[in-house]
């Protein structure tokens, strides 16, 4: 068992190494001259970094095709990231599906897998499947956990006490009902855990912008990317936009309120507003087909839905301003006709208060995206811990 001055010293080793990393990342291949520049490091202590690492896999030396000066003409040997090598293990724990992601150091895909499940199988089994899942990408060697600096897992319905957010000399609390051993065991780098829309949310985060997701499915999501970092609140619910009441007179809620956007645009109840008005339809792609082929009832109830996601929308926009705002979910089938009623509610309100621009878009289907962006976090965690 490690003690809190092992942890320290490996804490110090891993600000050095992500400091050798994040240089090479910069530029794209890094000589050891070079890298002393870069990261201050003794040449003994980077001689070991750098030896390590290329033991890891983690990097690779070639020589360089141009002559350094004044060497006599030998060539320059220079270090490169190993491609495949992953850095980070994303991992979404969903409602009806396990997915694993691995990214590289400088945030590109080395590997995904996806498994479908069925919603009754309980935390710790989603756990234990998710572990069998891990063992299995290392034994084909798709992960090596060597080259590992942290993992991510993306949890359904659960969200992480924002005093506890990773593991540090003592492991992350964990969520409730489960414990997340079975992943550590597997793979042993300091993890992260949190819920996996606002972690899913990390995936369409792009240049530190402000970035409100909405996920639209069995239920409503969301979450709020500002500065390029989630925002968590005080109490680590940030983001709740389907507990925001679209209809003071609606109906009851199971979070204690009323007419809450997430009892209205739902799956389920989609389906069974458009039935109710005289159109029965099997699914949500059904009806969506039928909305931009012209059928009315289909058309009237995709407004309808509109305008009730418009106004919790511009509600969040006036608390939160986000530049964006990306609309994904099975609903979001539903494309333009859904997002005008929200563009149409942000174009009318005029606050006075400078230039305002707030772009709406759906996001497209993607299975991995709470992987992806449980990958992305981990990476973004520990190298910024590293480097700061």
């Amino acid at each position: 068992m490690l003690t809190p001055d092992d942890s320290a010293l490996q804490a110090v080793r891993r600000r050095h190494e992500l400091r050798v990393l994040d240089s090479v990342v910069a530029h794209g291949s890094r000589t050891r001259r070079e890298l002393e520049e870069d990261t201050k490091l003794s040449r003994t202590t980077l001689s070991a970094i750098v030896g390590d690492l290329r033991l890891r896999g983690v990097l690779t030396e070639h020589s360089q095709e141009f002559h350094a000066a004044g060497r006599n003409g030998r060539p320059t040997k220079a270090l490169s990231l190993n491609p495949t090598a992953g850095a980070a293990v994303g991992i979404e724990l969903g409602r009806r599906r396990i997915s694993i992601s691995v990214l590289g150091f400088d945030g590109t895909a080395v590997a995904h897998e996806r498994s479908d499940v069925s919603s009754s199988v309980p935390l710790d089994g989603k756990i234990a499947l998710a572990a069998d899942m891990v063992a299995n990408l290392i034994r084909d060697g798709r992960i090596n956990p060597e080259t590992v600096i942290g993992t991510g897992v993306g949890i359904a319905s659960r969200h992480a006490n924002p005093a506890s957010l990773s593991d540090g000399i003592d492991h992350q609390s964990e969520p409730r009902g489960a414990t997340l051993d079975p992943l550590r065991q597997v793979l042993p780098a300091p993890l992260l855990w949190d819920n996996n829309i606002r972690l899913a949310a990390m995936a369409y985060e792009r240049d530190n912008d402000d970035l409100l997701y909405v996920v639209l499915s069995a239920g409503v999501s969301s979450a709020m990317v500002t500065g390029g970092k989630l925002l968590r609140g005080g109490n680590g619910i940030a983001g709740e936009l389907g507990h925001i009441s679209v209809d003071f007179a609606g109906p009851a809620c199971w979070c204690g309120r009323h007419g809450c956007l997430e009892s209205f645009v739902n799956e389920a109840n989609i389906l069974m507003e458009v039935a109710r008005r005289g159109q029965p339809l099997a699914s949500i792609a059904d009806m969506a087909v039928a909305a931009e082929q012209g059928d009315g009832i289909a058309t009237n109830v995709v407004s309808w839905a509109g305008e009730l996601l418009a106004r919790a929308v511009v509600g969040a926009c006036v608390l939160l301003d986000p530049s964006r705002v990306v609309i994904a979910g099975e609903l979001s089938q539903f494309g333009e006709p859904l997002l005008e009623p929200v563009r149409h509610a942000l174009a009318e309100q005029n606050l006075d208060l400078g230039p305002r621009a707030t772009e709406v878009t759906t996001a497209p289907f993607a299975p991995n995206a709470g992987s992806d962006g449980a990958a992305r976090m981990a990476l973004k965690h520990w190298a910024l811990a590293a480097t700061s």
